[in-house]
C-alpha cells in the first residue's frame, strides 16, 4: 500500500523479518541526498504510537525473534553455496512453472537426496550455541552451527545449523561443543515457541 508520512511518500508492506504480524515502511522516490526524511518518518511513527506503547529495538532484539521463529539470514544460514532444499526452502521452488536457473541441479538433487539439512537446534544443557560450533552424535561430527543465541523468551540456547539427513528428525540427541566441552541439546523444529501464543498466527484474544 502506498501513502505519506509527514509528506513523505512510502510504501507499507505486511511484511518483516520477526515472526511478529507487523509492517514494513519504505520510503519512495526519495533521492539519496534526502535521506534524513527516513528519521522524520521514522520520530512521526514513534509520537503516533506513543499512546500505544510503541517502543524501540536493536538489531539484537530483531536477530533473536527471527531466530525464533526460524527465520534464515544471508551469510549465515543461507548463501550462494546453499540450495532451498538444504535450506528447507524448497516452498520457493516451484519446478511445474517451467525453466530458471539452477532448475536442472535441483532436480537432480531431490533425487539423490541432500548431503545435508537445515534444522532447529535446542540446548539440553546449559550453554549459548554461537556460529560455527560443531554438532556430534558420539564420536561423529553430524554438523555446525549457523546461527544461535540464548532465547529470552523460552530462557534457553536456541540455534539452527546444518546436519546430516539422518540426525535431522525432531528429538535427536546431540552435542554441541562449547568452548571445548561438549553440553547435550536436541533437534526440534521451527519456530521454537509454541505458535498459538506467540508469533503472528497465535490466536487473536
Amino acid at each position: 500500500t502506498r501513502g505519506k508520512i509527514r509528506g513523505v511518500e512510502v510504501v507499507i508492506s505486511r511484511s518483516g523479518y520477526t515472526g511478529e504480524d507487523g509492517f514494513e515502511i519504505t520510503l519512495w522516490r526519495v533521492p539519496l541526498s534526502e535521506a534524513e526524511r527516513a528519521v522524520e518518518v521514522y520520530k512521526a511513527i514513534l509520537e503516533a504510537g506513543e499512546e500505544f506503547g510503541i517502543a524501540e529495538c536493536g538489531l539484537g532484539a530483531r536477530d533473536t525473534l527471527r531466530l525464533e521463529a526460524g527465520l534464515v539470514l544471508y551469510g549465515n544460514d543461507i548463501d550462494e553455496e546453499t540450495t532451498p532444499l538444504e535450506a528447507k526452502l524448497d516452498w520457493v521452488v516451484k519446478f511445474e512453472k517451467g525453466e530458471f536457473v539452477g532448475r536442472e541441479a535441483l532436480l537432480k538433487q531431490a533425487e539423490e537426496g541432500v548431503k545435508r539439512i537445515r534444522v532447529g537446534i535446542k540446548m539440553i544443557d546449559r550453554g549459548i550455541p554461537r556460529p560455527h560450533y560443531e554438532l556430534y552424535v558420539g564420536e561423529e561430527k553430524i554438523g555446525t552451527i549457523t546461527s544461535g543465541t540464548y532465547s529470552p523468551l523460552l530462557k534457553v540456547g536456541i540455534a539452527m545449523g546444518y546436519v546430516k539427513p539422518q540426525y535431522s528428525e525432531p528429538k535427536t540427541q546431540v552435542e554441541v561443543v562449547i568452548r571445548g566441552r561438549r553440553a547435550k541439546a536436541e533437534i526440534v523444529d521451527w519456530p521454537f515457541y509454541d505458535p498459538t501464543i506467540y508469533g503472528r498466527k497465535r490466536v487473536k484474544k
